[in-house]
Parts: C-alpha cells; structure tokens; sequence
C-alpha cells in the first residue's frame, strides 16, 4: 500500500469515525424525543410499538431478514435481525438510520394527521477471524406516544373528560457476536490421517494403488471436502443487550366546576434496566450446477431462525394519584394524595419470541427473502399485572434486483439496488373482541456512492417508504393509515490491516 492509498484509507477511516461520533452524541441527547417520535393511540398497551430491528435494506423488502447473510462481494450490511449473520462480515461496516413517519388516525367521525421523525438505529461491525465478527449498536427497542381524549355524560355529575397521555420507550444498547464453528472442517480433513492414506498412491502395506483405485480416492477426497466446505456456512450468534429507558402514562379525570365532584390525575412511570439475550442459527449453500449442468449464475439458497426466551427484566416504578381543582386563575390545587410511591422494585415480563427465514440468491442481481415470527405476549406481565394481550405473528415477503452490480462509468442506474416487499401481522393487541391487524407494502432504492476495489471501501444510500394501516373503525376503534420512511447510510472500509509495503 502506497502513501497516496494509505492517505486515502485514513480519510475515510476518519471520517466514518466522526460520524459514529456525531451521530450517537444526537441519539444519546434525543433519546426521549426519539421514543415519543411514535404517534399511537394503541402504543399505550404494554411496552408500546416493538421495533423489529430492520436497517435500510431490509426495510424496503417488508422486513426480512431472518435469512439474509452477507457475501463475500461487497456491498456489506449489518443484519441485527438475526445475529449469525455478523460471521459473515468482512469489511468493517456502519450503518446509521433515520425514520420518518406520517400518521394519519380516524374512526366514524373524525380524522387527525401527526408527523413525526427520530433517529432509527446506529451500529457498527467488523470482522475478528474469517470465521467469527461481532457488531455493536443503540437501536430502539419499543416507543411509547400517544395522547387520547374521550368524553362520556354521567348521571348527576354531567359531562366528564378522560385525557391519556404516555411517552417514552425502551432502549436496547446491544453487542452481538456470530461464529461459524465448523469453519475449519477442511483443515482438519487435509491434516488427518484419513486424507494421507486417501491421497498416497500406495496403500498402508506399500503396495501400490492402480490407477483406478488412486482415481476412486481422489474423487472421494474430491467428495469429502466439498462436504465438509459446505458446512463452513453453517452459522451461530448471539447478541447481549441492555435495555434501558423509561415509559410515562398519565390519566386525568376532569368533571364540570359546577358536579361538586374532584378532578383526579394519576401517573405511573416505569424504568427498565436490566440485560437481554437473543440467539439465531443460519447456513447457506451455494449451487453452481444442476442435475450435471453448470449454471451461468451461482445460486445461494439460505435458511435461519432466531430465538429469544422468555425474561423476567428488572424495572421500578414510580406511582402518583391526587384528587385536585382548579382555581380561579386556571393552576391545578390539589386537594388530596390518592397514592405516593416511588422507586418500586419489580419485574417485567417479556415474551418468547421465535423466528424463521428462507431466501435465496441470484448471482448478484437477485435476492429474494421471506420470514415468519412470532412473540408470546399472552405471558406478558409488569409488577405483577398481566396486559390482557395475546400472542402475535408476522409474514414478510421481500426482493431485490440489480440489473448490473459491476457496471462501470456512465451506468450509474445499472448499479441501483432496486427493493419491493410486504408483510402482514396479527398484532398482540385484542380490543372489543377484535385482534387488530396490521399490512403493510414496501419499496426502496439503495444508491452506491463511490467505489475502490483496491482499497475495499464503499458507501450506499439506502432509501426505503413503507405505506400500509392498523386496526379498524369498526366497534368504535380507530384505524392508523402511515407511511413510514427511512434514509440509511452504510460505509464499508477495511480496517485492523497491517500495511505490507511503503
């Protein structure tokens, strides 16, 4: 490496750093806003709306994401949906989101449109051994944002407004590694005694091999290896997290001056603090002929599933009821404490969680993935007190298509990532006897800014718009029709090589 192609990589090393920098001091000082970026009356039930990890890529292909591995040709992403794929990595990689979203709330007779917008996630991978690379990250976990007014007419008291208002959310500060454990099968086929007695061209006694019989042990040898690399895609991960942040809710009763009746406020917020564990298993294999014929384009088909358990999270929380008036001059007087307390030590119960993924792979032009996940909500608990949810699934289809990924000058659009997909849920919510649901179509485009074969770094725009709806107007529910957007950036560099010539 030369002074003009280390000046180059130091450049760019520089600058991916000062991004990172940048960008976590935003998200560390607009954590809060982050979370209340959610704009949902339904966020106010359990933990609120649960982020499925999804980057710029994936995003714009419904979702997916179970399956998908990175290859061995950039450009690389960072799959936080399922840790086993960080052993794939092999150029250090940030991925840095931003989310947008437009929602619009009716039910029979009225209609209220919010914007909202908050840094979507942070994470940064590298590669440690060919077989094994981790990744770290701050990405939300779930967010709370909502506020509700409903009015009813009780007799002898008179008109009554209820105003729900929460905020806030959880955090999930994750390190992740992912390993392939069989990686070195091959080396320890062609160190074994098993291999030198296949390879000589004598057997044990000395006697010589024919020549049929050296060509029957070569074949297998042949056989053997292909076997055992094939296992080399056999992947493992985890990731350690550490969830953190607070949810407020809020509840106030307000009566008519004249009802003779109090008004009464209550309030609880709740804080999270504990560490959560998630795992996930994937393998690929790669096929370049078919029945005896060799296919112009390599095909990749790839499987994986990912697993979290059942976890009791330690949180506390912090209780406050009054009865109070207003006076004169409008300020709220409180007239008596209802309830006082604070710092209240307990658990949170989140559910199991299980999924899984097929997809397969073009050559480097097509991609195509499909998940199914589910969660058992049906368990979940906070200080005790169930949530009255059930349990929830999810099916994602998503593509993508690029018409030449090593088109040269002048055939920028060639080289476009081009993603469609969709998904559909049954959420964890069940209101009025009905469980609400959610659909949802994708499409995003990743635009590749720079390339450097020769120093491997590379960048990409990854723009993805998401349009679909929630819930209905049916029983006096409110449907959410949104259309969320995401911009990404992810920087691919090589880094941790030690220069081989001045």
């Amino acid at each position: 490496m030369n002074k003009e192609q280390r000046k180059h990589t130091l450049k760019v090393r520089n600058i991916t750093l000062s991004l990172l920098l940048i960008i976590g001091f935003l998200f560390q000082n607009s954590s809060v806003k982050a979370q209340t970026a959610t704009s949902s009356p339904y966020s106010r039930y359990g933990i609120g709306n649960v982020n499925n990890r999804s980057n710029g890529q994936s995003f714009a292909m419904g979702g997916t994401g179970i399956a998908l591995q990175n290859d061995t040709i950039p450009m690389f992403f960072i799959n936080t949906a399922n840790p086993a794929s960080y052993s794939s990595i092999r150029l250090t990689t940030a991925d840095i989101g931003i989310n947008y979203t437009r929602m619009q709330l009716q039910n029979t007779t009225d209609k209220q449109t919010l914007n909202s917008a908050a840094l979507g996630y942070i994470s940064l991978a590298f590669p440690i051994k060919k077989w094994w690379g981790a990744s770290v990250g701050l990405v939300p976990f779930s967010s709370v944002g909502y506020k509700v007014t409903d009015e009813k007419l009780i007799d002898f008291v008179g008109k009554a407004e209820y105003l729900y208002e929460g905020k806030g959310g959880v955090n999930q500060l994750y390190f992740g590694n992912g390993f392939k454990p069989l990686y070195g099968l091959p080396r320890m086929f062609l160190r074994s005694e098993k291999y030198r007695r296949l390879a000589s061209k004598s057997y044990a006694d000395n006697t010589p091999k024919s020549d049929s019989a050296y060509r029957a042990d070569q074949y297998r040898i042949k056989q053997i290896l292909k076997s055992k690399k094939s296992w080399q895609a056999f992947s493992i991960g985890f990731n350690a997290s550490y969830l953190f942040g607070q949810i407020d809710h809020s509840r106030k009763d307000i009566f008519a001056s004249n009802s003779g009746s109090y008004n009464t406020s209550s309030a609880t917020t709740t804080r999270f603090s504990d560490v959560y564990l998630d795992y996930g298993v994937q393998y690929a294999k790669v096929l370049d002929s078919l029945r005896g014929r060799d296919l112009k384009e390599n095909v990749k088909w790839m499987v994986g599933a990912t697993f979290a358990a059942q976890s009791n999270l330690n949180a506390k929380i912090d209780t406050l009821s009054y009865n109070y008036y207003y006076n004169s001059g409008g300020y709220e007087i409180i007239r008596d404490t209802i309830e006082n307390i604070q710092d209240s030590k307990g658990k949170v119960t989140f559910p199991l969680s299980f999924g899984v993924g097929a997809a397969f792979k073009k050559g480097e032009r097509w991609t195509v993935a499909a998940d199914f996940a589910m969660q058992n909500w049906s368990s979940y608990s906070a200080f005790n007190q169930t949530g009255g949810l059930k349990n929830s699934m999810r099916v994602s289809l998503g593509m993508q298509w690029i018409p030449n990924p090593k088109a040269g000058q002048g055939k920028y659009l060639s080289r476009v990532n081009y993603r469609l997909g969709g998904r559909y849920a049954q959420t964890a919510l069940e209101l009025k006897s009905s469980q609400l649901t959610e659909t949802a179509v994708t499409i995003g485009f990743g635009f590749p800014v720079g390339r450097n074969y020769l120093l491997q770094n590379f960048s990409m725009i990854n723009i993805g718009v998401e349009a679909g709806q929630r819930g209905t107007i049916n029983n006096g529910l409110i449907k959410e029709s949104f259309i969320k957007a995401t911009i990404g950036f992810t920087i691919n560099d090589r880094w941790f090589v030690k220069p081989k010539y001045d």
